[in-house]
């Protein structure tokens, strides 16, 4: 197997569940998913990605999600174009 798809790992809906306090995969552990947001891989029902968990518990904590374009800096031609909207 290549590392890349090593690094890729999913979590299961029971051990999600059991991680925010629900006993199982329930109704009340589905609605509040709903609620947040978290839905399945999509093709594989019962399985989460870890990473989009984190970014909406994140939102809904009201904390700031670093984006890769807020780490590049801008080029002042870029930056003019951005505010004629040439871009």
């Amino acid at each position: 197997m290549s590392a890349a798809v090593e690094s890729i790992s999913l979590i299961s809906a029971a051990d999600l569940a059991r991680a925010f306090g629900y006993s199982g995969p329930s109704d009340a552990f589905r609605m509040w998913c709903c609620s947040m947001k978290i839905v399945p891989v999509p093709g594989r029902r019962g399985w989460y990605d870890p990473r989009l968990v984190r970014r909406r518990l994140d939102q809904a904590q009201g904390l700031q999600v670093p984006t890769p374009e807020a780490n590049i800096s801008t080029s002042l031609v870029m930056q003019r174009r951005a505010r004629n909207g040439a871009l």
